[in-house]
């Protein structure tokens, strides 16, 4: 829900979901990638403070960033036209988690 450029990042991120024909705007976090090129320059600049911010989240809470060998969150149109979040994480175990995000 930040607020970048004058405007919610989510609203831009609504909006790429619904034009997107069912497929999944995926943000890979780790490891990192390169940020789609269709994102609006209000959502690559927000990905960009969370990736910087991510390490020192994850040192502050006790993690370790090593163990993680995926973090990915998706946003997608489900069956009845709500917008769905999903956040997904591999250890270095191979377990996945996932998470529905609510916002």
């Amino acid at each position: 829900m930040n607020y970048v450029d004058d405007g919610h990042v989510v609203d831009d991120l609504l909006k790429l979901a619904r034009n997107a024909d069912g497929e999944r705007i995926r943000i890979q976090w780790i490891p990192d990638s390169a940020v789609h090129h269709h994102f609006t320059s209000r959502i690559r600049k927000s990905i960009a403070r969370y990736k910087e911010w991510l390490p020192k989240h994850l040192l502050h809470a006790g993690a370790d960033i090593e163990v993680i060998r995926e973090f990915r969150t998706e946003i997608f149109l489900k069956p009845n036209k709500q917008v769905a979040v999903q956040a997904f994480l591999i250890d270095d175990r191979g377990v996945m988690y996932v998470c529905d995000v609510s916002f």
